[in-house]
């Protein structure tokens, strides 16, 4: 299985950012998606993500169109975590990781979804935050929480825009293995990285956007 990104453009009125980009990811891999301050990266995980829709081209998952995809079957498949500040809902920690469930589950959830919400939250280390709202966690506790939710979400394409912006060293190193230890286990990675460091120590590929 791969993601296979094909000739994709997207403006922002008349300003063009994506410029015919394509891109194919195998399953299992780890994806760093690297360039310069406006060259374009975090537009494409939101295309992808279907926050912005392209003027053309396509996005694929194992033949699949992503972008013609149900709102819920799209979240069956692709997580999306934005950048640190991007998190405008009112709720605690544990509804917010719960949101990453309401692709799995009808009008309430079950024990698999609250056994999937604890384990998101044990791995991210925010058993002692659970309680606690959102709009009182720092900014990179935040930053964790949305991590959080998409592993919630069990996508088999995980989308993360600069998901270490906010954190310490400690916790970029456990978001990190997190991560890497999803891509092992088969998911799809593509991860907008500024830290080169980071990318070469986590990811099995980098993928370089220049003007678009």
């Amino acid at each position: 299985m791969s993601l296979t990104i094909d000739g994709i453009e997207f403006a922002y009125g008349k300003h063009k950012v994506l410029k015919g980009v394509s891109l194919e990811v195998q399953d299992g891999t780890f994806c760093a998606l690297l360039g310069p301050n406006g060259s374009g990266k975090s537009t494409l995980t939101k295309v992808i993500a279907r926050v912005h829709k392209p003027s053309e081209g396509t996005v694929t998952f194992d033949g699949t169109d992503v972008l013609s995809l149900g709102r819920r079957e799209h979240a069956r498949t692709v997580a999306y975590v934005p950048q640190s500040g991007e998190a405008p809902f009112d709720l605690t920690v544990r509804e917010a990781v719960l949101l990453g469930r309401t692709p799995h589950y009808g009008m309430a959830p079950g024990a698999e979804d609250w056994r999937h919400v604890q384990d998101a939250i044990t791995l991210l280390n925010l058993d002692e935050l659970v309680d606690r709202n959102m709009s009182e966690l720092s900014g990179g506790q935040a930053q964790r929480v949305l991590v959080a939710r998409a592993l919630a979400q069990d996508p088999k394409v995980l989308l993360l825009d600069e998901p270490t912006s906010a954190l310490d060293p400690q916790h970029q190193v456990r978001v990190m293995q997190v991560v890497r230890d999803l891509a092992d286990g088969g998911v799809i990675v593509v991860a907008v990285l500024h830290d080169l460091a980071l990318a070469a120590r986590w990811a099995d590929a980098l993928a370089v956007i220049g003007r678009g």
